[in-house]
C-alpha cells in the first residue's frame, strides 16, 4: 500500500486534467444559435452571440492560463500529500463554477451582478491556486533543483492578478465597461506563461 503522504503526482494531474477539459467542454455548449429562418438573418443571429462568445473566449483563456501553471507547478514538485489534495481539489471546485459565471455575464453583459459575480468567481480561483503554491513553497514539496526564490516571484505575479480581480468585481457596480477592460489585462498578463527552464537553479 502507498503512503498517503508520498504519493505521486501522476494521479492528481491526470484528475485535474480531466476536470479542466470538462469544464471547457460545459462553457462551449453555451455557444447555440437559434434555429435561422432565412439566410439574410445569419449575420445578425451570429452578432447576437457575440457577448458569449466574447466572455468564452476570457474564460478560456484563463482556464488555460491556470492549467498551464497547474501543469507546471505539478512537474516541480516531488510528491504530493493528503492536504495538498485537498487544495488542489479546492481550486477545481471554484474552476468548475466559472461556467456558471461565463453564461451569466455572455447572457447579461450590461448587469453589474454579472460582471460582479465573474468576478469573484475567478478572484476565488486565483486565491486558491496561490493558496495551493504558498502551500508547496511552505512544506518543501519542490524538487532540490528549484529556485524557491522564482516560484516567489510568480506568487507576486499571482497576487496582481487577485488584485485585477477584485477589483473589476468591485468596479462592476459603477462601471461594467470598466470592470470588462480588467478582466482583460490579466489574460495579457499572463499571455507568456512562465518557462519551466526559468525555474531552475
Amino acid at each position: 500500500m502507498s503512503n498517503l503522504n508520498q504519493i505521486p503526482t501522476s494521479r492528481i494531474e491526470a484528475f485535474s486534467d480531466g476536470v479542466i477539459a470538462i469544464i471547457i467542454t460545459v462553457m462551449v455548449f453555451d455557444l447555440k444559435l437559434q434555429e435561422i429562418p432565412t439566410d439574410k438573418t445569419v449575420w445578425s443571429e451570429l452578432l447576437k452571440l457575440t457577448p458569449k462568445f466574447i466572455s468564452y473566449s476570457i474564460s478560456f483563456l484563463m482556464l488555460a492560463i491556470m492549467w498551464v501553471n497547474h501543469h507546471q507547478l505539478f512537474h516541480q514538485i516531488k510528491h504530493t500529500d493528503r492536504k495538498l489534495l485537498w487544495y488542489s481539489i479546492h481550486l477545481l471546485f471554484w474552476m468548475s463554477i466559472i461556467p456558471f459565471g461565463t453564461n451569466f455575464i455572455g447572457a447579461n453583459p450590461l448587469l453589474w451582478q454579472a460582471s460582479f459575480f465573474y468576478g469573484i468567481i475567478f478572484f476565488m480561483s486565483a486565491l486558491s491556486f496561490t493558496i495551493l503554491r504558498n502551500y508547496v513553497i511552505k512544506n518543501n514539496l519542490l524538487h532540490e533543483s528549484i529556485n524557491k526564490q522564482a516560484h516567489i516571484k510568480i506568487r507576486n505575479k499571482n497576487r496582481i492578478a487577485l488584485t485585477i480581480y477584485l477589483l473589476a468585481a468591485l468596479v462592476s457596480f459603477f462601471s461594467v465597461y470598466i470592470s470588462f477592460v480588467l478582466f482583460l489585462v490579466v489574460p495579457t498578463m499572463y499571455f507568456v506563461p512562465e518557462k519551466i527552464t526559468h525555474l531552475e537553479k
